[in-house]
């Protein structure tokens, strides 16, 4: 897919999902993850919350990718700490969205549930 479809399909997407609390009493579904170079904190949240292999990076028009889950870390560690990014399914059901300062939210698509 071109980078501006991915894009475009995740900025209309994005206005459906509901996002997930980590515990029912939280004030925010944000969850600080941090920015240090350890990426496992990064690949564990993503390798156990995306079921299927091909994910799609939405960052903007000219740079959004389609990457698998075997080179997503390596494709997204220039992001960590830079850039506001997510990352989704291949049918745009199930989201993580990343925001620059170390923290992150998990969400479904309430449109294609």
């Amino acid at each position: 897919m071109e980078p501006r479809l991915i894009f475009a399909a995740a900025n209309t997407y994005i206005r459906n999902v509901k996002w997930s609390k980590p515990k029912i009493d939280a004030e925010s579904e944000w969850i600080y993850i941090g920015l240090d170079d350890n990426m496992m904190n990064y690949e564990k949240v993503i390798l156990d919350y995306f079921i299927t292999d091909e994910l799609y990076v939405s960052l903007n028009r000219r740079e959004s990718f389609q990457t698998n889950k075997q080179s997503i870390i390596n494709k997204i560690k220039p992001l960590i700490g830079t850039e506001d990014f997510s990352i989704w399914n291949w049918s745009f059901q199930k989201v993580i969205e990343f925001n620059k300062i170390g923290i992150y939210r998990i969400g479904i698509n309430e449109s294609k549930t």
